[in-house]
């Protein structure tokens, strides 16, 4: 049994990742009696989305979410967090009350996954297919996947990114067809935002492999390619066109740029880099050395041996389309517009592409190991890059202290000494395969627990802590049908686990105009809604009809009234929140209001509604009338909502809810145009009398992302078949 399993070199990639997977995650599963944790964003983002994701789903909340800040388009809010992800569908089979127990197993599963898939790519370039083994570990347990332990999501992507370039090769070298079209789709649904990126390398890798005549290409091998790319985009339309259209107001896709700044870095981003290369990983919230925190993903290193056997490679193969390929990457890494292709041209630095040169270079170590190329030169190259770093750093430290943690920075002085000795010992092996492997499965083992532990333990948030925030659904139960706020004390994102509209948020995609509304009252909003309990004025106005404390706050005296107490919680009640549907006859424009400070402004939106001069003109009938409510009523539904409010007058309603053009509103059973008001909520007529109104949600684009990707299916069908047909001819005419 064993030695069938030895011999089936695509099952030894997965066991292999899947056992070392295992070593890194186990512990802390155990430690957390079962629960797989970290800190910050894995604990207060991965898992909360993960839960309310497959909450959701089974609740039919497919195009509207109410547990997200103000509220939020459903896909267009998760589709960044891999919603249609495979790893994600596999957790919905499970109940939503235990993800946080499987989420350890899934974890491990993109492990093997990312083995086996980076196996299949790199054993075409290697004689001695144990190489390729140990090249699927080196891609799937480099730096970038350590230290992005805390983004859950990125394991996704970095574990399918493989097969682009293994379908590619196939469709080129062996004329495989329809593969590439599976791995283009499977890539754009599972995360589009990183599936622009790849498309980005897959250029690159495609113009450099033909350029160095590594690809021979004819016009009926690029029109396939074409084909298959388009067939492949097309099939994930459901996910590319409702997803990007959602994004487009997010306000951190900034592409304001100077000269310099598509030039240049500061200082720090290059010595990063260059540390990113020779060091093992750091963890993203505490750092040894430059900064005390680093969320950008810049991490290059390959367990073991680094950048050693690479180096080896480039000297003695310049001419080579992977040293080639390599250069240009490089390139692209420390020039900072090139480096904003793989993200949308955002001028905000992020280095979350690094997991696709890091293939490369998992690739050329290999490649060296079955050359035999000398290690000599890629050793006096590390040394040399080593000495610049030194450099580098001296010069820095005029600029003030660089070392954060001094142990830990020590540590990783030392394990990268360690790995470079090892590496020429092992190297020099005439059995260097099976060392290298046993050499990986002890450094990561040790290397991937000690980021777990930085990351876990640490920090200020106690384990108890967390367990109470699972667990705060069974403890609170507060009212349907309301919006609540969370002090400064508490963690963010109890909306997802109270299953209720808590604005207290952590999540990077809300809808634009609440970005918008953020914007022009309290202060612009980035990754973080943080609305303090203080502002009663703005928390009376959005309609905040309680207010959650987690530290026994006395928050009386900002005008609250304690409601209920449940340790560790403490529940207030906002008797003066604004109800969802409140009536306005006073009108300001949207020039007056923004002249104004912002502090006045929030005092003026429970009087007077801020539109535009055409809005003004519009219903300016409306303007002075006196009108009350009779009668009041709000309730939020399965994408939508409802709302029946009898009035004296006519009057403009508006709802603390974002403006959206996915919103339909009917009133008394007839369809009503929907105002955007407050610069990003919504505003609608309503008449004298009784109105029962109903608003109705339906993802912009997704109809037509849903008939383009049917349509595509039926191509592509269409297309396996036709190029079957071909190959059953061409058998015969041979």
């Amino acid at each position: 049994m064993i030695k069938k399993i030895t011999k089936n070199k695509i099952l030894m990639a997965f066991i292999l990742s899947a056992l070392l997977g295992t070593l890194i995650i186990l512990p802390n599963i155990i430690i957390n009696k079962g629960i797989y944790s970290l800190t910050k964003d894995f604990n207060y983002q991965q898992i909360p989305f993960g839960k309310i994701m497959n909450y959701l789903i089974k609740n039919g909340e497919i195009y509207w979410t109410w547990n997200n800040d103000l509220g939020s388009n459903f896909i267009g809010t998760f589709s960044f967090y891999n919603l249609f992800s495979p790893y994600n569908l596999i957790s919905f089979i499970f109940p939503e009350n235990i993800y946080e127990y499987i989420i350890g197993p899934i974890y491990i599963l993109k492990y093997a996954v990312s083995g086996l898939t980076s196996y299949l790519y790199l054993k075409r370039y290697v004689k001695n297919k144990n190489y390729a083994l140990v090249g699927s570990l080196l891609y799937t347990f480099s730096g970038y996947m350590l230290t992005n332990t805390l983004f859950y999501h990125f394991h996704d992507v970095v574990s399918f990114f493989p097969l682009l370039l293994y379908s590619l090769d196939e469709l080129i070298y062996n004329n495989k067809k329809n593969k590439f079209t599976l791995s283009i789709a499977l890539c754009a649904f599972t995360n589009w935002f990183f599936f622009i990126g790849e498309c980005v390398f897959l250029i690159l890798y495609f113009l450099v492999k033909t350029f160095t005549k590594d690809y021979k290409i004819t016009k009926e091998k690029l029109l396939t390619i074409i084909i298959e790319g388009t067939i492949g985009c097309a099939l994930a339309s459901i996910v590319l066109i409702p997803s990007a259209l959602f994004t487009l107001g997010n306000t951190r896709l900034t592409n304001n740029w100077s000269i310099i700044e598509m030039l240049f870095y500061p200082p720090v981003n290059y010595i990063e880099i260059i540390r990113a290369i020779i060091f093992p990983s750091e963890v993203m919230n505490i750092r040894g050395i430059l900064t005390n925190y680093n969320y950008k993903s810049i991490e290059l290193y390959l367990p073991i041996i680094g950048i050693t056997l690479a180096f080896s490679y480039f000297i003695k193969n310049k001419k080579k389309w992977e040293s080639i390929l390599m250069i240009i990457l490089t390139t692209f890494m420390f020039i900072p517009l090139l480096n904003s292709s793989f993200i949308l041209f955002q001028n905000n630095y992020y280095a979350r592409w690094f997991f696709m040169p890091t293939l490369i270079l998992s690739l050329m170590s290999i490649k060296a190991l079955d050359k035999k190329e000398s290690i000599t030169p890629g050793i006096k190259a590390t040394i040399t890059l080593l000495l610049t770093f030194i450099i580098m750093l001296i010069i820095y430290k005029i600029f003030g202290n660089i070392i954060k943690d001094l142990p830990y920075f020590i540590m990783m002085i030392t394990f990268m000494l360690i790995n470079l000795i090892l590496t020429n010992i092992i190297i020099k092996k005439e059995n260097n395969t099976k060392l290298l492997i046993i050499a990986i499965f002890i450094f990561i083992t040790i290397w991937g627990n000690f980021n777990v532990y930085y990351y876990k333990e640490k920090n200020i948030n106690t384990k108890d802590m967390y367990y109470t925030y699972l667990k705060s659904n069974e403890l609170l139960n507060i009212e349907p049908n309301t919006r609540t706020n969370s002090t400064s004390t508490c963690d963010y994102n109890y909306g997802y686990m109270l299953k209720n509209n808590n604005i207290r948020t952590f999540n990077s995609n809300i809808n634009s105009s609440t970005f918008e509304f953020y914007k022009t009252t309290d202060k612009e909003r980035k990754v973080k809604t943080k609305i303090s309990v203080k502002n009663k004025k703005l928390n009376d106005f959005l309609g905040v009809k309680y207010i959650i404390s987690c530290n026994n706050e006395d928050l009386t005296k900002y005008g609250y009234t304690l409601y209920e107490t449940q340790e560790p919680y403490r529940i207030y009640k906002n008797n003066e929140y604004m109800q969802f549907g409140f009536g306005i006859n006073e009108f300001i424009t949207e020039e007056e209001y923004k002249k104004m400070k912002k502090e006045d402004r929030i005092s003026i939106l429970n009087k007077k509604a801020v539109l535009t001069s055409e809005q003004i003109e519009k219903y300016k009938t409306l303007i002075g009338k006196k009108a009350t409510y009779k009668k009041q009523e709000f309730e939020f539904t399965k994408n939508g909502f409802t709302s029946t409010i009898e009035t004296t007058e006519e009057t403009l309603a508006i709802y603390t809810i974002p403006y959206d053009k996915g919103w339909t509103a009917f009133i008394n059973g007839k369809k009503v145009n929907i105002e955007k008001v407050d610069n990003g909520l919504i505003g609608i007529k309503i008449n004298k009398g009784i109105n029962n109104i109903n608003f109705k949600y339906k993802t912009p684009g997704l109809k037509t992302g849903l008939i383009i990707s049917n349509i595509s299916l039926i191509t592509f069908i269409i297309y396996i078949i036709i190029n079957k047909k071909r190959g059953k001819k061409n058998e015969l005419n041979k």
